[in-house]
């Protein structure tokens, strides 16, 4: 039995797909007979552990928007060190094997402690957030994982560390196609005939929803009984229903506001396509993930990590290129018009997560991975 801890200050803050993997590795680990710890930021924030045994220490913390704004990276910086310090003394006491990290911007963590503590470190990347300085920290970086080949490309290039891939896993009992709930889609006024199109996460600029507002006006779309739900929060939601109505969308575009992570399966589970349009990085899609786990097939722009989600083969669904609302419009179309294809798209999507993102799985290269992790030098 080997003892880790995960360290990510936004953990018990807020959702997201970081949050997510951290809280599923850790249910998963601590079911596999290891002790595991989570350290986050003051908040309120946990899942059900169902009885796990597993502790959760919260730490304060300065939060980013209090912190000088000489950039976003140094605030998101000041803001991990701030909760670090304060849970410096508990984490020696801990005397772990492994510290799990989730970003370069706590790779000071191996710094704040004495050089005989015999912690190692690993970080579970899943993005960038590079900073001047980073390649100096990441000399005490154990051990290197990344959630795609995409992912690992950018880790390789910054540090020269070819990281082990693990995709991130869903719980496919919870997004599952029995989780259909009819009474959402008549919530919205969406019938059974109708093709509801849906995108969950941070409604952010580089999601690229504004390309499939547009592409709901598309004339190819424009006589088409489609709808599009788009759950959650964000800076871009006003932005979003302003496009909306100057595109007079008003009615087949609905906004709800964002919901807890265990909450979602139904949503995923009642729609009819899953919608990622992204025109930034993303390393591993965890609503992709949980659509195409909900029988959904779905429609992703062809970069980043989203090909090796869904597969390039045009089984599960179907890759675009970036940037383009004209051609997510033809692709919603064809979906919208060929029930039978999405029919066969939801089953391989089903299958393919069955196949190769479950938690077990991720969990089982983790600590493979952790076992042939030479020192850092």
């Amino acid at each position: 039995m080997a003892k880790f801890v995960f360290i990510d200050v936004t953990v018990t803050v807020s959702y997201g797909g970081v949050q997510t993997a951290v809280w599923h590795l850790a249910k998963e680990l601590y079911d596999q007979g290891h002790e595991v710890t989570v350290f986050g930021g003051h908040g309120p924030l946990q899942p059900d552990l169902q009885g796990r045994a597993i502790t959760v220490h919260r730490f304060p913390f300065v939060a980013r928007d209090k912190i000088p704004h000489f950039g976003n990276r140094f605030r998101r910086i000041g803001e991990r060190f701030s909760m670090a310090l304060a849970a410096r003394k508990t984490f020696l006491q801990g005397k772990f094997d492994w510290a799990i990290l989730t970003k370069p911007t706590d790779f000071f963590w191996p710094w704040l402690i004495p050089a005989d503590c015999p912690t190692r470190f690993a970080l579970r990347s899943g993005g960038t957030d590079f900073y001047p300085g980073d390649r100096l920290l990441a000399k005490r970086i154990d051990a290197w994982f990344a959630n795609s080949h995409f992912n690992a490309y950018q880790i390789q290039q910054r540090y020269r560390r070819y990281p082990t891939v693990i995709y991130n896993g869903v719980d496919t009992a919870r997004f599952s196609p029995e989780r259909y709930d009819r009474s959402l889609r008549q919530q919205w006024g969406v019938a059974d005939q109708e093709t509801l199109f849906f995108f969950a996460g941070r409604l952010v600029g580089w999601k690229g929803l504004h390309l499939a507002v547009q592409a709901m006006a598309h004339p190819l779309l424009a006589d088409q009984p489609a709808r599009l739900l788009l759950l959650g929060d964000g800076p871009e939601r006003q932005r979003l229903q302003q496009l909306a109505r100057s595109l007079n969308q008003e009615g087949r575009i609905f906004f709800h506001d964002g919901v807890p992570h265990q909450q979602l399966p139904p949503f995923h589970a009642s729609a009819d396509v899953g919608l990622f349009p992204s025109i930034g990085d993303e390393g591993f899609s965890n609503s992709m993930a949980e659509s195409l786990s909900s029988g959904k097939p779905v429609i992703a722009t062809a970069f980043s990590g989203n090909p090796e989600t869904i597969g390039n083969e045009g089984s599960c669904g179907i890759l675009v290129p970036p940037r383009r609302s004209d051609l997510l419009a033809e692709a919603m179309h064809q979906l919208c018009t060929d029930r039978p294809l999405r029919q066969r798209m939801g089953e391989a999507a089903r299958q393919r997560i069955l196949n190769h993102f479950t938690w077990p799985r991720v969990v089982q290269r983790l600590l493979d991975g952790l076992t042939s992790a030479q020192p850092s030098a």
